[in-house]
């Protein structure tokens, strides 16, 4: 249970023809009602993950809004780099790897859920 701030899905999927794919995503009710995401196949460099991220409609929300402190972009985007690296990392098993939500609040950047679904041996 953590105070309200705000919220990003960050995830990889392994598609059959282009291999690991990032999903960038505002997270809570804005992955429904916005039906906003941005893809990139892996590996991405922290410049990559902040052009998704600005590239999102909802982007705006990461500035700052009705009193919530900016995100740290450049922080986030590492994270979204770093978690795309694990991914790589965990190889050809990994099917794929969710983490919802990941809670940003100025600098406070935290993992608060994941899923990974891993291919039968």
């Amino acid at each position: 249970m953590r105070a309200p701030a705000t919220e990003l899905l960050v995830g990889v999927v392994r598609d059959p023809q282009w291999g690991p794919m990032l999903a960038v995503a505002l997270g809570g009710i804005f992955v429904e009602v916005l039906g906003d995401s941005a893809l990139s196949p892996l590996p991405v460099s922290p410049v990559k993950a902040r052009s998704m991220l600005e590239g999102l409609r909802g982007a705006a929300v990461l500035s700052g809004v009705r009193g919530t402190p900016p995100a740290d972009l450049h922080a986030l985007a590492e994270v979204i780099a770093k978690l795309g690296d694990l991914a790589l990392a965990l190889g050809e098993q990994l099917l794929s790897l969710e983490v919802n939500p990941l809670r940003v609040e100025g600098n406070s950047i935290e993992a608060l859920d994941a899923v990974v679904e891993w291919r039968d041996q």
